[in-house]
């Protein structure tokens, strides 16, 4: 499990690279606990934010990380964690972004 300044991105990007190998297509909303969502305010650029959120919408929950769609297609990284293989994208290039450096 990463544990880097960064952590919830490769999380973020666990759980959809799992929903995309799961169903060959990607997650419509990623829903996280509020204090992970809040990381991604220091970890991108508000240019680079706004590109993910183009991309997949970012749900403040108290629950755990689930990647889904609207047809009720789901995939949990907190019980599930990360896919044992990479799908034929990958969330990172999808996503097309890099996260600042720690500091």
């Amino acid at each position: 499990m990463p544990n880097g300044h960064d952590k919830n991105w490769f999380r973020l990007c666990g759980a959809i690279d799992g929903f995309r190998l799961r169903y060959g297509r990607w997650p419509v909303r990623v829903r996280m606990h509020r204090l992970s969502l809040q990381d991604f305010g220091y970890l991108f650029t508000e240019q680079d934010y706004a590109l993910i959120k183009a991309k997949v919408e970012l749900v403040s929950c108290e629950g755990p990380m689930i990647a889904e769609d609207d047809s009720g297609a789901s995939y949990n990284y907190s019980t599930e964690g990360f896919p044992d293989r990479a799908p034929d994208v990958r969330a990172k290039d999808w996503l097309g972004v890099t996260p600042r450096p720690e500091e």
